[in-house]
C-alpha cells in the first residue's frame, strides 16, 4: 500500500517548549517529512525526499508600538538574507523553515547568547503570565472576602457551588504548577549557559500536556458553568401569601428557611442547618453570631434591627445565646450538629417547647417542599 503523501497529527508547544518542538521537527525531517502547515493543535506534514529543516524559537517583539514592529521587521529580515523564512506564528513561537535548496545554519549556535538574547526574558514573561493570573485571583478573593464578609459557609450547602469551588481551585493549582515548572526549567537553561551546555530539551510527554493546557482550561470552564447551573437546582423556594419557604441541601448538610412578615401575627424569622459534621456545625454557629454584632452585615442580610449584645443562656441546648432589640428578640443554639437562628418580634423564644414546634412545622414544610419539586 502507498504511504500517504500527508499527515496530520497532534502539534501544539508553548514558549518555555521551543526546544522539544524543535527535537520533534528534526525527528520528522530525518523520516522524510516536511511541516506544511500550522493549527491552533494541530500540524500538517507531507512527505518529501529532501524536507525542508524548520527552526524554532520563542517569538518577540509582539506589541504594537512602532519600534517593536521595527525591530521584529529588522529581525525577520535578517533570518530571511541567512536562509530562513518564518512560515507561521503559533502560541508564542517562531516557526521557520530553511528557503527551497538551501541549508542555512541554525539561527543560534550559541547556548549562552540564545539564552541572554531570547530564553532569559521569554521563559520569565511566560512565568510572569502565569502567577499573576494566580496572585489576581487571590487577591481578589480575599479582598473581597475581607470587605463584604460574605458566608463562605454557605457554599458547603450546595453540591453544584462545592463543584464550582473545586473546579476552581484545580484552575488555579495548574496554574500554579505550569508557573513553577516555566521557573524550574529557566533555571536549568541559566545553569547550561553558564556552564557552556546545550540548552535542555524538555520532554515531549510534558510538553504535550502543557500544550494541551488550553483545553484543560476550557474543560474546567465548562465544568463551572454546569455546576453553577446545578447549583440552583440545588435551593428550592416556595413564596404563599406572605410566607417565605426555602430549603437545600448538599452531600454536608440541608438547611431550611422560614420567613413571614406579617402585622397581626409578628414577622417571624427561622433559618436552620443541618450540618453532616462538626466542622461545619462550628463554622456555622460562630458567623451566625458574628453576624448580630456587624451592622454592615445585618444591613447586608436585611435584619431589621441594629447591632446587638449576645448573651449566653441556660436553655438545654448544647449552646445558645438570647439577643434583643425594640421590637423583637433573637435566639441562636446548637443542638448536636444543628444550628438554628430564630428572631421573632412577638413569640417568646426562651420557651423551648415553643421553639420545637416551630422546628416542626419549618421541617414539615422544607420536606413538603422537596418532595414538590421531586415530584
Amino acid at each position: 500500500m502507498k504511504d500517504k503523501d500527508t499527515r496530520l497529527r497532534w502539534f501544539r508547544y508553548t514558549a518555555e517548549d521551543a526546544k522539544a518542538a524543535q527535537a520533534e521537527l528534526d525527528e520528522l525531517a530525518d523520516q522524510g517529512w516536511e511541516l506544511a502547515e500550522l493549527g491552533i493543535f494541530t500540524a500538517t506534514f507531507r512527505r518529501s525526499e529532501q524536507p525542508r529543516r524548520c527552526w524554532v524559537e520563542p517569538a518577540r517583539w509582539k506589541s504594537i508600538r512602532r519600534k517593536d514592529e521595527q525591530a521584529r521587521t529588522d529581525y525577520l529580515e535578517l533570518c530571511s538574507d541567512a536562509g530562513w523564512d518564518l512560515l507561521d506564528e503559533e502560541a508564542g513561537l517562531f516557526y521557520f523553515q530553511a528557503q527551497p535548496g538551501t541549508q542555512p545554519v541554525p539561527i543560534q549556535t550559541d547556548g549562552s547568547m540564545e539564552w541572554e538574547e531570547i530564553l532569559k526574558k521569554s521563559l520569565w514573561n511566560q512565568a510572569y503570565t502565569f502567577f499573576y493570573l494566580v496572585i489576581y485571583w487571590v487577591a481578589w478573593t480575599a479582598g473581597r472576602y475581607f470587605w463584604d464578609q460574605p458566608r463562605v459557609w454557605e457554599l458547603f450547602f450546595s453540591n453544584g457551588a462545592m463543584t464550582a469551588q473545586l473546579l476552581l481551585l484545580i484552575w488555579v493549582v495548574l496554574e500554579l504548577f505550569l508557573g513553577l515548572r516555566v521557573v524550574r526549567y529557566r533555571r536549568k537553561c541559566r545553569k547550561a549557559a553558564e556552564s557552556g551546555a546545550p540548552i535542555p530539551v524538555p520532554s515531549r510527554r510534558s510538553a504535550r500536556f502543557r500544550g494541551a493546557a488550553p483545553l484543560c482550561y476550557v474543560v474546567l470552564a465548562l465544568g463551572v458553568g454546569l455546576s453553577l447551573l446545578m447549583s440552583f437546582s440545588d435551593s428550592h423556594t416556595s413564596v404563599e401569601g406572605n410566607v417565605i419557604v426555602t430549603a437545600g441541601g448538599s452531600v454536608l448538610g440541608q438547611t431550611a428557611e422560614y420567613r413571614r412578615f406579617s402585622q397581626e401575627e409578628g414577622d417571624l424569622w427561622i433559618e436552620s442547618y443541618d450540618c453532616n459534621t462538626g466542622w461545619l456545625a462550628g463554622i456555622v454557629c460562630h458567623d451566625l453570631r458574628a453576624t448580630e454584632e456587624d451592622e454592615g452585615r445585618l444591613e447586608r442580610y436585611l435584619h431589621r434591627h441594629n447591632p446587638v449584645e449576645l448573651t449566653q443562656a441556660e436553655l438545654g441546648y448544647d449552646q445558645a445565646w438570647a439577643y434583643r432589640w425594640n421590637d423583637g428578640s433573637g435566639l441562636i443554639f446548637r443542638q448536636g450538629d444543628r444550628v438554628v437562628r430564630i428572631e421573632s418580634a412577638a413569640l417568646d423564644l426562651t420557651d423551648r417547647s415553643a421553639v420545637s414546634a416551630l422546628l416542626t412545622d419549618l421541617d414539615g414544610a422544607a420536606c413538603a417542599l422537596r418532595g414538590s419539586v421531586i415530584a
